[in-house]
């Protein structure tokens, strides 16, 4: 009868079991039956005992009852009654036959194999033995290497290889060594423990049962060398702890967030997880990670997206004040896009005075409720109605990051502008007191959106006067190689990007007119064109450059403050005032077509694009007056009144907010009203005189030299002090957005688009790899 293991169920005792033998402990193990048991050392004395056929642990106080064990181990008796299999040690459920060292068509070209014979298995290579000491092991090159300048067998062997002590004999230290390249041959008499064969203890405590990390080290004999010498034995560990188990869990779990970050960051398909060539490099990671499937690999990216989303909430919450909204819509890539989503980007500027843009939300703006192949392929065809349109995904936004009492401006394309669940938004966030002044700043177009609008006013126009003066320059350039050298060269050498296939038609022409006027004295066909047609390529291309420029500097990637749109867009009036005189009659008609288009929306946005430039410090009231004069005369007065009484009233909301707060926004004419009986009536009007003593010490401080490395958030952010209400209002009235699509997309017929292979996603995870993406950049 087996005794029981009474360490199994002692927690106190600290295990530190070491393979061992009896010899190497100052004694020797003279009884046979250590011939089907294992010693295990505690503190230099046998503790335990392994039995080598079933593999269980024993505590060690006497032969007497492993010689009973030995009796009645079923393991034991299976192994005498089974026939000894004729299989390979370390190739298992290979047959000897099936082994060959061959060798195959493709050559081993490393140095390595001139001390090993490779052992292939049905034209594999699977394993290597050392043409020295005839000891086998695994394929690869690291470990074949270490026991070539390690082999005791090897001729002229470097002796700086073998550790040893002060007396010259080997250091019997225990050692970890690779365990999968750690290979005995069959006929070596060493004697293994499999990893699998390591268990764990599990102890009892108050809380339960707990399983702590027992290391079993092995005793390994080594043949007899030839000289009939008996080598010194090596100690092998073999060693699986809960430690190594969560570890290995951890480095799975590393892997596939390392993998879901590269498929958001460079907008892979989520199908290269399955590719062939992808699971071939994988499976050289280590730790190696399991394999995922497309939809495992769906979930890894929605978890990123979650704690990417946390860290820019904080960000957005623990940095700004006020944020500015732009909305834009985006399309799948193709030739009918059937669906259409509305991407909402929050703008701000943070506590060290830099402008930040940031993707918070990506929703559903319209499905075709035709979309075959959607409803077929995508999880979520149809999105519920609550969910998608410019109000839900917008007001969703909104409450997810708790912006609702701090939004200043909304800028959009016009197509969300226009809607009438956009005005009714805005009605909705007046009337909960979420807005400043009303929401004066609320749902202003895109600069870009309406020079689009202008240009494809008079498109058919446009391509009248020079449509046919393009086509036939090129024409005739095309039948002159010298020519088609010059033209390249040409382009070469201009500074203008050349437009994509997907450019806006006029952005094209625009390119292709640039070109003429640089090419026309040097091409031989300067002929084709007579002055009338130069002069009038030349009007629409100062035009058209115009608009370039403008669209360019509001959408660029590189952070703008709010304070340079205005005279961007003046520059627009102005050449649309200068054109309209042209002594062409087709010209100057054209252009009055496009300064009606152009005044509509000067109405509309006037006063949003002046704000900013009143936190100018080089600019103030006095540019604006001075502009504005001599551009409308007379009827400037209604222009600067407006202004300024806006200007006003946002300093006025801010003050009390800052320095008495209350609920909602407070007007300019309510903030001043007091009562006679209020008590508190004598601090009010102390508040009031410090209000306007700030504003209109800053108004009627000298202007700041306009120099060209001026920085208008640095000035700010050292005049925080003098003026702490009018900075708080330039932080965030300068990060309102004039453009809600970076260049590219704004100069693109399509607009913004997610790839191909996105569009059957469902909507959650191509938010989740839009937005990721974004934050990760």
């Amino acid at each position: 009868m087996e005794r029981p293991r009474e360490h199994e169920e002692d927690g106190s005792i600290k295990v530190v079991a070491e393979f061992d033998s009896a010899l190497n402990n100052g004694r020797k193990s003279l009884s046979e039956v250590w011939e089907e048991f294992q010693p295990i050392s505690l503190n230099g004395k046998v503790a335990f005992a392994v039995c080598l056929s079933c593999h269980n642990r024993f505590c060690y106080s006497g032969d007497s009852y492993l010689r009973r064990h030995l009796k009645t181990c079923p393991a034991k008796s299976e192994a005498a009654e089974r026939p000894p299999p004729q299989e390979d040690s370390y190739l298992p459920n290979v047959t000897l036959e099936d082994i060959s060292s061959a060798t195959p068509s493709r050559k081993l070209v490393s140095k390595i194999w001139k001390g090993f014979t490779p052992i292939y298995v049905d034209g594999k290579l699977e394993a290597a033995d050392c043409n020295y000491c005839h000891k086998r092991f695994s394929k690869g090159g690291g470990h074949l290497s270490r026991h070539f300048l390690a082999c005791s067998k090897r001729p002229g062997r470097r002796r700086s290889h073998q550790k040893g002590n002060r007396s010259g004999q080997p250091n019997l230290k225990p050692r970890v060594p690779n365990l999968k390249s750690r290979v005995q041959n069959k006929s070596s008499s060493a004697r293994t423990v499999p990893i699998t064969k390591c268990k764990i203890l599990r102890t009892k405590s108050s809380s339960g049962i707990t399983s702590r990390p027992v290391q079993v080290v092995a005793d390994h004999q080594s043949p007899p060398a030839s000289d009939g010498t008996i080598p010194q034995k090596h100690k092998t560990s073999c060693m699986t702890t809960a430690t190594d188990i969560r570890a290995r869990k951890f480095g799975q779990d590393s892997s596939y967030q390392a993998m879901a970050k590269l498929i958001a960051f460079h907008g892979y398909p989520l199908s290269v997880v399955e590719n062939e060539e992808m699971r071939r490099i994988l499976k050289n990671i280590k730790p190696m990670p399991n394999t995922v499937s497309l939809s495992d690999m769906e979930e890894h990216l929605l978890a990123l997206f979650q704690k990417e989303k946390i860290k820019a909430k904080d960000k957005v919450a623990l940095t700004s004040k006020r944020v500015s909204l732009s909305a834009s819509i985006w399309t799948h890539d193709g030739p009918e896009p059937t669906v259409s989503y509305l991407c909402l980007t929050a703008h701000f500027i943070s506590e060290d005075w830099k402008v930040q843009r940031m993707i918070i939300k990506f929703g559903m703006y319209w499905c075709s409720p035709t979309n075959l192949e959607r409803t077929i392929h995508c999880k979520e065809a149809c999105v519920p109605e609550t969910e998608s349109g410019s109000y839900n995904v917008i007001w969703d936004a909104i409450k997810d990051w708790n912006l609702d009492k701090k939004i200043l401006s909304l800028t959009s394309v016009g197509e969300i502008k226009n809607d009438a669940n956009t005005s009714k938004l805005k009605e909705m966030l007046i009337d909960q007191w979420c807005l400043p002044i009303r929401g004066k700043l609320y749902n202003v177009a895109c600069v870009d959106d309406v020079l689009n609008s202008v240009v494809s006013e008079v498109q058919s126009y446009i391509l009248f006067l020079v449509g046919d003066i393009v086509k036939d320059f090129f024409g005739a350039c095309a039948s002159s190689p010298l020519a088609q050298q010059k033209l390249l060269e040409v382009i070469s050498q201009m500074s203008l990007k050349c437009p994509r296939e997907d450019a806006k038609w006029w952005h094209k022409l625009y390119f292709r007119l640039e070109v003429l006027l640089q090419l026309k004295k040097l091409c031989p066909a300067e002929g084709v064109l007579s002055q009338e047609d130069v002069k009038i390529a030349r009007s629409i291309c100062k035009i058209l450059r115009t608009f370039y420029g403008v669209i360019e500097v509001i959408s660029s990637p590189c952070s703008q403050t709010a304070n340079v749109y205005f005279s961007e867009v003046w520059k627009v009036r102005t050449v649309l005032q200068e054109e309209a005189s042209n002594d062409h009659g087709e010209v100057a008609s054209l252009v009055m077509e496009m300064q009606e288009v152009f005044d509509e929306y000067w109405q509309n946005s006037y006063l949003w694009l002046s704000i900013p430039v009143v936190f100018d410090p080089r600019f103030k009231m006095v540019f604006m007056k001075f502009r504005l004069e001599r551009a409308y005369g007379a009827d400037s007065v209604g222009y600067l009144s407006e202004i300024h009484d806006t200007v006003q009233e946002l300093f006025n909301e801010y003050y009390y907010r800052m320095n008495q707060p209350r609920v909602g926004s407070v007007s300019s004419d309510a903030a001043l009203d007091v009562d006679d009986n209020d008590p508190l009536d004598d601090w009010d009007e102390h508040l009031s005189r410090q209000l306007s003593s700030e504003l209109d010490d800053y108004l009627g401080e000298v202007l700041a030299p306009r120099t060209d490395d001026f920085d208008i958030l640095d000035w700010w952010m050292k005049h925080t002090t003098q003026y702490p209400t009018l900075a708080a209002i330039a932080r965030d009235v300068l990060a309102m957005p004039a453009s809600a699509v970076q260049s590219e997309a704004a100069f693109s017929s399509s607009g913004p688009v997610i790839p191909k292979h996105q569009s059957t996603l469902s909507i959650k995870t191509i938010e989740a790899l839009v937005c990721t993406r974004d934050w990760m950049r």
